[in-house]
């Protein structure tokens, strides 16, 4: 399997009323500026400005000076002004009286693409800054014409970048999408939505897939992302942040504990189709052996895991010696990946590092090794992961050992 994708499903938090803003210090040190109370909460009045810019890559986006707690970050979000301030593609329309109240909405008329391998969609979409929102909701109304073959038909997604006109280091945010067979208007939202590391913009995409709607058309209207906490870090977080840290080890040596797996599976975060095994192993025996299941058909999903603390080293290796047990009734894959985190024991935002590895289909054991780790910037700790997958129904079995992550700068 080429590519392993894992989504994410967010927890649902109570609407946030921007009529009561609350301040409280995180764990870490962090000014926290909420839309509900904490301990030793502080009302707070917030002035809020806006200003319109068109970025180099053609996105009109919306910059919200001060703090944008509580604020929809989308421009024209209702389509009231047609479809303004928004990346229009062939086959979105735009109707003046077909919204929830009768008012304007996004038509959504995607044609049916060839049938190929090819995924097509068209996709409306529009760029925002983040400014210094740290938590946010996405929500829409939406209304079918016609149901499709596919859930997956209609959706709208968020991705983060890295620059703020969303040219720069795209990562996977997450997703709404409506449920099949709902008559009338329904609300969709998701809340929860977590920058990853070092974001700066996000790209909201309201998209359809051609293949599974077959021309019907589909309804969008008050589509919104609005930021429900903010942080700004204190003089005292910053002091901490910039002291040495007592996590930081010499070039070569092992963050990862017991990455040998020499008698169990101590200091592994793991599911329960991963055991130890004191038979196999690479130079030595003992192994963690992972079992991929599926009823159906293909599924990859984590195997298990190790959080560390990087300290204030920059640039990293990570590896680890893999075996595919050939007597498993069904075939399978798997990939070793890093994600970076902002705070420490893997808190606070999260970025998927893009140098992952798979493993060749071949017998034996393959000692598979990743360069190119570089930490972003106050990056604190990093999460070593094992992905199991499944081709199909069935059972996959392999064996990981010797796993490290160390620092070479």
């Amino acid at each position: 399997m080429k590519q392993i994708q894992i989504i994410l499903f967010f927890l649902t938090l109570p609407f946030v009323s921007h009529a009561q803003i609350y301040k409280c210090t995180s764990d870490e040190g962090l000014t926290i500026y909420k839309g509900e109370p904490c301990n030793a909460a502080e009302k707070l009045k917030q002035v809020i400005n806006s200003e319109k810019i068109k970025s180099h890559s053609g996105f009109d986006m919306a910059i919200k000076k001060n703090s944008l707690l509580g604020k929809n970050l989308l421009l024209n979000s209702s389509f009231e002004k047609q479809l303004l301030d928004w990346r229009v593609p062939l086959g979105a329309l735009w109707t003046n009286n077909g919204g929830v109240n009768n008012s304007g909405a996004l038509v959504m008329q995607a044609q049916k693409p060839p049938e190929d391998k090819y995924i097509h969609e068209t996709k409306l979409q529009q760029c925002v800054v983040l400014g210094d929102g740290e938590k946010f909701r996405l929500s829409a109304d939406f209304r079918y014409i016609q149901a499709p073959k596919k859930k997956y038909a209609n959706r709208a997604n968020v991705v983060w970048y890295t620059s703020r006109d969303c040219s720069k280091g795209g990562q996977y945010g997450g997703y709404i999408e409506p449920k099949r067979y709902t008559q009338g208007w329904q609300k969709i939202q998701r809340n929860n939505l977590k920058p990853s590391l070092g974001a700066k913009s996000a790209l909201i995409s309201v998209v359809q897939r051609g293949r599974y709607t077959e021309g019907k058309k589909a309804l969008w209207d008050n589509i919104r992302f609005e930021v429900t906490e903010v942080f700004k870090p204190s003089a005292n977080s910053r002091a901490v942040n910039t002291k040495k840290n007592s996590t930081t080890l010499a070039k070569g040596e092992n963050y990862l504990l017991n990455g040998s797996f020499k008698n169990n599976l101590k200091s592994w975060r793991h599911n329960r189709n991963v055991t130890w095994s004191g038979i196999f192993g690479d130079k030595h025996a003992g192994a963690a052996k992972v079992d991929a299941i599926s009823t159906r058909g293909s599924i990859g999903s984590g195997a298990f895991s190790q959080c560390v603390n990087i300290g204030n080293n920059k640039k990293f290796v990570l590896g680890g010696s893999f075996k595919r047990d050939e007597n498993s009734a069904q075939k399978g894959d798997a990939r070793i990946r890093l994600t970076w985190y902002g705070g420490k024991n893997c808190t606070g935002r999260g970025r998927t590092d893009t140098h992952s590895k798979n493993p060749k289909n071949l017998p034996g054991w393959q000692r598979l090794y990743i360069d190119g780790l570089q930490a972003p910037t106050n990056t604190q700790s990093a999460l070593v992961e094992i992905i199991k997958v499944v081709s199909g129904k069935g059972k996959f079995t392999a064996y990981w050992d010797d796993i490290y992550l160390k620092a070479i700068e």
